[in-house]
């Protein structure tokens, strides 16, 4: 376990579309399985290095899913400290 305390967590809040997304019985399991570690990264540090931004402000973000799996797309709210999840690109 992390020596971070828990208010340095950001909570991820997934979309309707992510929530569909992940409970597919079709979506393969090592691409579930990537998304959850990418999920647990993102609370740690929303801002990833690997992440880059899709607006001015850099709220907005785009994270590759490992070996070439596809896209994860989130906001950051810094005003509630929330990040939301808003949509998966498997490829």
């Amino acid at each position: 376990m992390s020596n971070e305390e828990p208010d340095d967590l950001w909570p991820v809040l997934p979309s309707e579309a992510v929530q569909d997304a992940l409970s597919d019985p079709n979506l393969p399991v090592e691409l579930f399985s990537a998304i959850v570690a990418l999920t647990v990264a993102i609370a740690e540090n929303p801002w990833l290095p690997e992440s880059s931004a899709r607006d001015s402000a850099g709220d907005w973000r785009r994270l590759p899913i490992p070996h070439g799996r596809g896209l994860v797309e989130y906001v950051i709210d810094t005003h509630s400290h929330v990040v939301r999840l808003t949509r998966i690109i498997p490829l």
